[in-house]
This record gives structure tokens, sequence and C-alpha cells, in this order.
């Protein structure tokens, strides 16, 4: 992956002067077509459908800039990009994901990665209510507090979380896949099976490069 400081190989989209989401996506699909490895969506500022729908095999990032609005990132199937978000993300982050990676450095509200199907997502400072709803395949981290109902009607994937931070009714309706709770300091003994807990660190620290400077 390219690493966030690279200044040089940055193309820089306003999305308030596009505004049209399905503008400032084809215009990013344009940047990702050229070969830039590093496309940033400046002042989101609620922005719905940013990234949505991507699908190729380009080798970048986006960064997101601000506070993304909902379905950031929906739908994507594009195994070589990662889509970084340094502000909260709004509903549906991650919806449908079936390639690429994702980061929220920020707060992700309710259906973060609802009916997740592949890729990766990693939210650091947690999710709202139905984290991981009928999610399909993929992996799905998250590090902080998760509201009600995470892993809702969960049929395949694995979905880490800590225990002590989900909320109420977890697994709700659970099909297949597996819900995994982590231990944080407040709790005792891991469970997790050393095969799932790699899996967790790998995720850590494929994105760490972003978090660490966080």
């Amino acid at each position: 992956m390219t690493s966030p400081g690279s200044a040089l190989t940055t193309a820089v989209l306003s999305v308030p002067d596009i505004r049209d989401y399905e503008k400032i996506n084809a215009e990013l699909i344009q940047r990702l077509d050229s070969g830039t490895p590093r496309v940033c969506l400046a002042g989101a500022e609620g922005q719905r459908f940013l990234a949505a729908g991507l699908k190729g095999t380009w080798n970048a990032v986006i960064e997101v800039e601000g506070r993304a609005g909902p379905e950031l990132a929906a739908a994507m199937e594009a195994p070589g990009l990662t889509v970084v978000c340094r502000g909260p993300a709004g509903d549906g982050a991650g919806r449908a994901l079936r390639a690429g990676r994702i980061l929220l450095l920020g707060e992700a509200s309710e259906g973060l990665a609802y009916a997740q199907q592949g890729g990766t997502v990693l939210a650091t400072r947690g999710a709202g209510a139905r984290a991981g709803l009928n999610q399909r395949g993929g992996v799905l981290a998250i590090l902080g507090p998760v509201g009600r109902l995470a892993g809702e009607r969960q049929s395949g994937g694995l979905l880490f979380a800590f225990r002590d931070q989900l909320g109420p009714y977890v697994g709700r309706g659970w099909r297949g896949g597996r819900l995994l709770r982590l231990i944080s300091e407040s709790v005792g003994d891991d469970q997790v099976d050393a095969a799932d807990l790699a899996t967790f660190r790998a995720v850590l620290r494929d994105f760490s490069r972003w978090t660490e400077s966080e």
C-alpha cells in the first residue's frame, strides 16, 4: 500500500465544489484509472455514497477528510483499494463490501458493514447499533464501544469486538460465521483460538501506518 505521507503522488478532489456523489465518484475513477496511487476527498461534510460501487483492479489509497455521510464505500469490489476515513462515518459504511479495505479512524454510525461479503473493515473508535448486520463474509474488527445487536443475523465471516465493549443482544438471529469476543484489560481469559487471533493481529498490522500516526 502507498504511504499516507506521499504528497507528490496525491490528487485532491474537493467534495463541496463537486457536490454530486456520482460526479465525485466519476472523477475519483478517472484518477484511479490514470494510476494515481493516493486520492484525497477533501471536505466530505456528510456527503453520501463516497467511493461507493467502485469495482476495479487499482492499487491505491483513498483518504476521506471530514465527516463521511451514509454508505461510505458501499458495495466496493476492488481488492487493491484502501479507503481511510479520518472523521466519523454515517450509517451503512462498508455496506455489502465485496473486496478491498476500509479503515475508520472516527466513530462509525449504525449498520456498519451491513451485508458484508468480503474484504476487511476496521473501526478504531467504535460503532453504533447493528454493526455486522447480516454479515456473510470478510473481516469486521471494532476496537471501541459497539451498540446493540452487533452481529445480528450473521451468516458468515469474522466479526471481532472486545467483550466488555459490546452492547446488548449480541448475535441475535446468528446463523453462521464467527463472532469473536476479545479480551481487554478488564475481562478474563481469551477464548478466541490462535488462528483467529492471528487474523485480528494481521488486520491491526495492515493498518498500522495510519493508526499509529493518529
